[in-house]
């Protein structure tokens, strides 16, 4: 496959051999570790744009791999010397790996309502309020029921209902009031449920 570079062939140049860095590295020579992450940084991160496909990911996690591989070789952790750029070739790919299933397991997905259905109980408790509403303004008479009809649902103003009504402002003000505050105290205690 494509994207199982190897790091080997992706490596920088290093003056020594893959064992006699280990060795440094794990008798602590600060050089020698400056070494390996300038002979194998672009290795490491190539693979890590390759599975990622995303370079700001790749970069955290180029870093976070080289970190890993210096800590290991401080460590001892490494047991053939020779084998240096497979170590860092499956480090790479371990921690990718990870970093891939995590990236799986937290991705945020976007839900609408739509993709969700309906809340059951939600829909049942607008329902049954509507059918309240609804009988509570055949209580209503005709014209109080067009004041609200009017205002309310078709968004008109009190002046143009009043004119469509011919009735006065202060008298469409005052009936719709009556109104919206009988319908009002008489569900108050619905809503809270």
């Amino acid at each position: 496959m494509q994207e199982e570079l190897r790091v080997s062939s992706v490596a920088g140049n290093t003056s020594q051999a893959p064992d006699v860095l280990a060795g440094r590295i794990l008798a602590g020579d600060r050089a020698a570790e400056d070494e390996l992450v300038s002979a194998y940084r672009r290795g490491v991160f190539v693979i890590a744009v390759a599975r990622t496909r995303d370079r700001e990911a790749a970069r955290d996690l180029t870093q976070e791999i080289l970190i890993a591989i210096l800590k290991a070789l401080r460590e001892g952790r490494l047991r053939e010397s020779a084998k240096l750029a497979a170590f860092i070739q499956g480090t790479a790919r371990n921690l990718i790996n990870n970093y891939l299933r995590t990236k799986v397991r937290h991705a945020e997905v976007e839900l609408n309502e739509e993709a969700c259905g309906p809340d059951p109980v939600g829909e049942l408790e607008s329902m049954e309020r509507r059918r309240l509403v609804q009988r509570e303004l055949e209580s209503f008479s005709a014209i109080d029921r067009k004041i609200l009809l009017l205002s309310l649902v078709d968004g008109h103003s009190l002046a143009e209902v009043a004119q469509k009504l011919n009735l006065s402002h202060d008298a469409v003000r005052a009936r719709k009031s009556r109104a919206v505050r009988k319908i009002t105290g008489k569900f108050a205690g619905l809503s809270q449920r």
